[in-house]
């Protein structure tokens, strides 16, 4: 790759994989703990649920719907007037940083509640019967059964994280999406830094889906015993 890239393409590309991967940590960091106490509130409230609460579950459970049937790309433009009012800009990291954590949060929210619901319904019953309170319930209980779910609930979250990165370049978030088509496809002289961009994002793509496989089997051979 050195042979086809320039120095300069090759500064181009090695700043590109660090924001990309700066958006990735900081939108991550933020979306994962606010998406699984979603996921964990719809799991296990509202009708027929472990807890009767139904009315709030419905409503954060709708606001995820919206923001996940919203096109990501139209979704970042609603996010520019509330990033201007908010922090006094509309184009860079924060409104990138903003639409990428929240968009994180919803699809983080519908997964963890996937592997929640999908527990042996047993378990709530012994919590129960031993008097657990809810973060006992979901420390001791969900947490421990649900692990290995949850770890691949949280690698679906960070690949996607990751595609809908890829176009945060609208909004002057810059990234490996950026490098690959507004330098690499419009590129008068070749499209290398294209395929190069391309190259390093499914390797980033396949070392979270290896690192996440690997961590959900450990987990779950441990807790077989």
């Amino acid at each position: 790759m050195n042979i086809l890239l320039s120095t300069l393409e090759q500064q181009s590309l090695i700043k590109a994989s660090f924001e990309t991967l700066e958006l990735l940590l900081w939108s991550a960091l933020i979306s994962i703990p606010l998406g699984t106490l979603l996921g964990y509130i719809f799991a296990l409230y509202g009708k027929d649920k472990v807890y009767q609460n139904k009315w709030i579950a419905y409503t954060l459970s709708m606001i995820v719907s919206m923001i996940r049937s919203i096109p990501f790309i139209l979704f970042m433009v609603i996010i520019i007037p509330i990033s201007f009012n908010l922090f006094k800009t509309s184009y860079g990291f924060i409104p990138s940083i903003i639409s990428l954590t929240l968009i994180g949060i919803a699809t983080t929210a519908r997964l963890v509640e996937q592997a929640i619901v999908d527990l042996n319904p047993n378990i709530y019953r012994l919590a129960k019967s031993l008097g657990a309170n809810k973060y006992q319930l979901f420390r001791h209980f969900i947490f421990i059964e649900a692990r290995s779910s949850l770890i691949l609930a949280y690698t679906s979250s960070l690949i996607s994280l990751l595609a809908y990165s890829s176009v945060l370049y609208i909004i002057g978030g810059g990234g490996l999406g950026y490098t690959a088509i507004q330098i690499g496809y419009y590129s008068p002289v070749g499209h290398e830094l294209m395929y190069a961009s391309t190259i390093i994002m499914v390797l980033i793509v396949q070392l979270i889906q290896m690192l996440g496989n690997l961590l959900a089997n450990y987990l779950n051979k441990k807790k077989r015993g």
